[in-house]
């Protein structure tokens, strides 16, 4: 429908010029300004409230949506702004189809194929399944690949649920730090590896991307030692990388998307596209684990991948991201990418933690990811209203570096 894509190019120009409470031309000006109809720019405007992006109020005109709940300024969970997640509101309405639906394991059909075209649009081919959340996918992994005594390696820092998933089943957990050249990539070439766990694109807390020599090398050495590559991507779209599994010409790579860091971690579900050996085994097993998802959930999510509100959510995330950076850059204190920092302060994350919250910032203490990463502090750049950020950014390299930009590294 025509306005929907102009309320999309006016949320656009609303993020990159506006802030909360500035106003709005009203409807005639708005028409007369786009050239279109009374009918098409009330359109754009309910559109635009449904999503939160802006306030109608009677009488008084329209105006950017103002920042949420007050309190803390959280930048220790990784997830959209609340006000960019309003849109999901309207999908929150339970249907009885869901309610009365036992689905089979592999998940609801119309929603695996439409999750395998907007997967197909990152580079990643394969029918997927429909898990509850990547934590199910990484634990029904483990089950249908390891046997006690196996050989796992993970990055560190790294997600630590991950070890203890690996470790619960029995297996031999070696960590290894995050490769950034081939020859890093020594620790798997031991013999008996039988699966590398990574998070090659927006890794979290780095924020790293694996380069492409390192993925290119990581693909074959997986086919050559015949072990298996556990891939988790939260974040690659919100980035604009392209999944590692975009190259599994071995069909070594096990891909699991997750949800929660685009769309919030109460929606429950994640994707998993499996390399042919191994699907038949990882289904059965998630058939004893859980026998039906929620039908519920996956015709909520269908709903979204189906109306194109995901894609257009996606694409609002990726430039917010990267206006937010633009911003970090200019500033000139830290440089990276992905959707947080990672920071090195030389003494205790915990007590930064404590001292922060008292001046109304939460950030995540370093010792999340092992004893070892004690001295440094994970800030979410994606979750806080973007003055708020960036307020609290200020204030953040006040207290750690007190003006000093040499204090603080980013790894």
């Amino acid at each position: 429908m025509r306005y929907k894509e102009i309320a999309e190019r006016l949320a656009e120009r609303i993020m990159i010029h506006h802030q909360p409470g500035d106003r709005l031309p009203g409807l005639r000006e708005f028409a007369r300004q786009e050239r279109i109809s009374l009918v098409t720019a009330r359109n754009v405007y309910q559109h635009l409230g449904r999503q939160g992006i802006i306030t109608l109020r009677q009488g008084a005109g329209t105006y950017v949506a103002g920042a949420w709940a007050q309190g803390p300024v959280d930048m220790s969970s990784i997830r959209p702004p609340e006000a960019m997640l309003a849109w999901v509101e309207g999908y929150l309405k339970a249907s009885m189809d869901g309610l009365l639906a036992y689905d089979p394991p592999e998940g609801y059909g119309p929603l695996r194929r439409a999750a395998q075209e907007w997967l197909g649009s990152q580079g990643v081919e394969g029918m997927p399944i429909i898990t509850g959340g990547a934590q199910q996918a990484l634990f029904l992994t483990g089950l249908t690949l390891l046997k006690p005594g196996d050989r796992v390696v993970v990055e560190e820092p790294g997600y630590i649920g991950a070890r203890r998933i690996f470790e619960s089943l029995g297996a031999q957990v070696i960590s290894m730090p995050c490769p950034r050249r081939a020859k890093d990539l020594g620790p798997l070439q031991r013999p008996g590896t039988r699966l590398f766990y990574t998070m090659p694109q927006a890794h979290i807390p780095t924020g790293a991307n694996m380069a492409d020599e390192v993925r290119s090398a990581l693909v074959e050495l997986a086919g050559r030692r015949d072990f298996f590559i556990l891939e988790d991507d939260p974040l690659s779209d919100i980035v604009g990388a392209v999944p590692l599994k975009a190259r599994d010409t071995r069909d070594r790579v096990v891909y699991v998307k997750s949800l929660s860091n685009i769309l919030g971690p109460g929606l429950r579900l994640g994707l998993c596209v499996m390399p042919a050996a191994l699907e038949k085994r990882f289904l059965q097993l998630k058939e004893i684990n859980d026998l039906s998802l929620s039908g519920i959930l996956q015709r909520m999510f269908f709903e979204m991948l189906a109306s194109g509100d995901l894609a257009r959510h996606v694409l609002r995330l990726k430039a917010e991201l990267e206006r937010r950076w633009e911003r970090l850059r200019a500033h000139g204190v830290w440089q990276g990418g992905g959707a947080c920092l990672w920071l090195d302060t030389g003494s205790p994350g915990r007590l930064h933690a404590e001292n922060l919250k008292r001046q109304g910032i939460k950030i995540m203490p370093g010792d999340i990811y092992g004893a070892v990463w004690a001295h440094h502090i994970r800030v979410s750049l994606l979750t806080p209203p973007r003055e708020e950020l960036f307020k609290a950014l200020d204030s953040l390299h006040a207290y750690l570096g007190h003006g000093t930009p040499d204090l603080i590294t980013l790894i």
